[in-house]
């Protein structure tokens, strides 16, 4: 995320069947994972990236 916003993520919060929440600093972007919120199979992807956090085939990939 931090191509997209210029911000880190510091922390996050993971419980599957309910939200993916991630933490920069003092703002929080929730994702609700729970199946009455999503409109298709996916409801948040993430890509891993290099030390210059760019997109890296070496960074891996989570799907929810």
């Amino acid at each position: 995320m931090r191509c997209y916003i210029d911000k880190t993520v510091d922390s996050f919060e993971l419980d599957p069947d309910r939200i993916l929440a991630l933490d920069f600093g003092e703002h929080r972007f929730i994702i609700p994972l729970d199946s009455d919120s999503s409109g298709g199979p996916e409801s948040a992807h993430m890509v891993g990236v290099d030390g210059s956090g760019r997109t890296s085939v070496l960074g891996g990939m989570w799907i929810w």
